[in-house]
């Protein structure tokens, strides 16, 4: 998503300015060493054994990167992990803005928009909510749009894990094909046509290759 990790690391600057308002410069002692080196290693396992049964989420990575800080007395190499943490912090960040289609578009009012169904507006009026705000997107917009639904759609499935999520990822997709003047059918054809001439996903296969080398999927 274009800007996204400079609206994050805005945001961590301002959290950061603000804290010194507060409580000024503080230095206290590190804590970290060696007695964290048993939990820095059980988090390594439980990120191995979350990668294997598919079920790897950013509670576990960052949990590896604190703890391998943690277990650092040096204070240059404590430096270094400390950064791996706070960017794996930061890449969560940039991980819920996309689950939320938070991509920024700024409005009169200084507020944020994000495409919707159609039914959306009505539903909140009819659940009782505040009066939905709604325009139509611009010619211009409309695909950026939609690209930041696709990546809202398909952060809701990864972080849930729940099927039902894919039918929302299909209307999102079938919306962009639309924009192209895909249709369904067109767009069903043309994955057949990939299917066929580079296979699907039904064996499972796992290619592992070469360092340095790129491979398109």
């Amino acid at each position: 998503m274009a800007g996204s990790l400079q609206t994050v690391l805005a945001d961590v600057a301002a959290e950061r300015e603000a804290q010194d308002r507060l409580w000024g410069v503080q230095e206290f002692p590190d804590g970290s060493g060696p007695q964290y080196g048993e939990r820095a290693d059980e988090a390594k396992r439980d990120v191995a054994a979350a990668w294997s049964r598919g079920e790897l989420t950013w509670r576990h990575i960052l949990t590896e990167e604190f703890y391998e800080a943690l277990a650092e007395a040096d204070p240059e190499r404590l430096r270094t992990e400390l950064i791996q943490t706070a960017a794996v912090a930061v890449k969560w960040v940039q991980s819920l803005d996309r689950r939320r289609g938070a991509t920024p578009h700024p409005t009169k009012g200084g507020g944020r928009e994000k495409l919707v169904r159609d039914r959306i507006p009505e539903i909140i009026r009819d659940a009782g909510g505040t009066d939905a705000s709604v325009r139509a997107a611009e010619e211009g917009e409309y695909k950026a749009l939609l690209r930041a639904k696709l990546y809202e759609e398909a952060g809701e499935y990864v972080a849930s894990g729940d099927p039902a999520e894919l039918a929302d990822l299909l209307e999102v997709l079938h919306a962009l094909a639309a924009a192209h003047d895909i249709s369904p059918a067109e767009l069903e054809r043309r994955r057949a046509a990939k299917a066929g001439e580079r296979g699907a996903f039904t064996h499972r296969l796992v290619l592992r290759l070469p360092a340095g080398v790129n491979e398109d999927k």
